[in-house]
């Protein structure tokens, strides 16, 4: 029986929008190829959260799931995006959007008003070198800034 999963051709390098590479992919009429396409930020909290594993085989494995993952949706799968929902065994989804975690407070729980964070997103510094920021929002009920890290993906807990 033929291979069904996609399969790892060419690591292309670097582009500007981050790591590419080139999947074979089996497809109905014969085999098509894909590329692979991982946004930068995103592979610095991929690449963060499992050190010891090789670029090659994190390109290889989250790329099989991305397009693994679009094939089981019938989308085109001839140039690949990699998103965090590609990710399931990195990425865990929380019940609430991350801007409402920014909302609530650390101490009180309570919500804060929405100028509290935006004053806290314009008082963050550019990202740093993990392509994250640090957002502190004042709770004007118990005075307390609570310090959150966010990353394009959403706010991060570690």
């Amino acid at each position: 029986m033929p291979e069904q999963d996609a399969q790892l051709l060419h690591v292309i390098g670097d582009a500007p929008e981050g790591p590419w590479s080139v999947f074979s992919v089996p497809l109905g009429d014969g085999t098509g190829m894909a590329s692979v396409i991982f946004p930068r930020s995103l592979w610095i909290e991929i690449s963060r959260r499992d050190p010891f594993s090789s670029d090659i085989s994190i390109m290889e494995r989250i790329g099989r799931q991305a397009i693994s993952r679009r094939l089981e949706r019938h989308e085109s799968v001839y140039t690949v995006i990699v998103q965090a929902e590609d990710i399931p065994d990195i990425r865990t989804e929380s019940h609430e959007p991350w801007y409402m975690t920014l909302r609530r407070c650390g101490k009180c729980q309570q919500t804060v008003p929405h100028g509290e964070v935006l004053e806290g997103l314009s008082n963050a510094l550019p990202p740093d070198s993990r392509g994250q920021i640090t957002v502190e929002v004042l709770c004007p009920s118990c005075m307390v800034q609570t310090r959150h890290r966010l990353n394009p993906w959403g706010v991060l807990t570690d």
